[in-house]
């Protein structure tokens, strides 16, 4: 008969052996990114061309383009910042400014909106970087209707960045894009 000890250790071992072991242990040995400078990169006055779908989720095809400018501060020692973008097309003003806030437990940023026509913070988004590129969710409403709303924003190297915006109205399952920024740096 076999005791109890030994097929506790036999378990153990094969355990220990197995590829989701060795992938636990490789993960769990890698140092965790401190993501409270990841947006750095970002820091002082961009040329902005903003494109934007004019009703989004109801199946309209039109769009709006927007020339302007985005400054982006650093807070805190880069724990924080806030992002201000002014712009002006054809179908109007726009001006708000985006806070995003690090959180070194969740090891998560924070991002929230505000327009200069309501004077409010919207619902916050909450991501990280992944693999070259930030990724914000979180849950929104558009018209009276619950929504999710994803973020995505990237450099695409020292003088330029872009970021896109997505809306579901379906929870995750399909994603429609209704928001396009490309950044330039400005020189100074």
């Amino acid at each position: 008969m076999v005791s109890r000890k030994r097929v506790a250790l036999l378990v153990i071992s094969l355990l220990a052996a197995s590829p989701l072991a060795a992938a636990h242990t490789s993960r769990s040995s890698a140092p965790l990114h401190d993501g409270s400078h990841d947006f750095d990169f970002e820091r002082g006055k961009w040329k902005l061309h903003i494109r934007r779908l004019l009703h989004p989720l109801t199946g309209s095809s039109s769009w709006a383009e927007y020339d302007g400018t985005k400054t982006d501060t650093p807070i805190w020692g880069g724990k924080a910042n806030m992002a201000e973008v002014i712009a002006d097309g054809p179908a109007g003003h726009l001006a708000f400014l985006a806070l995003r806030l690090y959180d070194p437990d969740a090891r998560q940023w924070s991002l929230r909106f505000a327009s200069a026509s309501s004077g409010a913070f919207g619902t916050p988004l909450f991501g990280e970087m992944r693999t070259g590129h930030f990724e914000f969710v979180g849950p929104d409403t558009l018209n009276g209707r619950n929504i999710l709303v994803r973020f995505v924003m990237q450099s695409d190297g020292p003088r330029s960045a872009s970021s896109e915006q997505y809306f579901s109205g379906d929870g995750g399952h399909s994603w429609e894009l209704n928001w396009i920024n490309h950044y330039t740096r400005l020189k100074g």
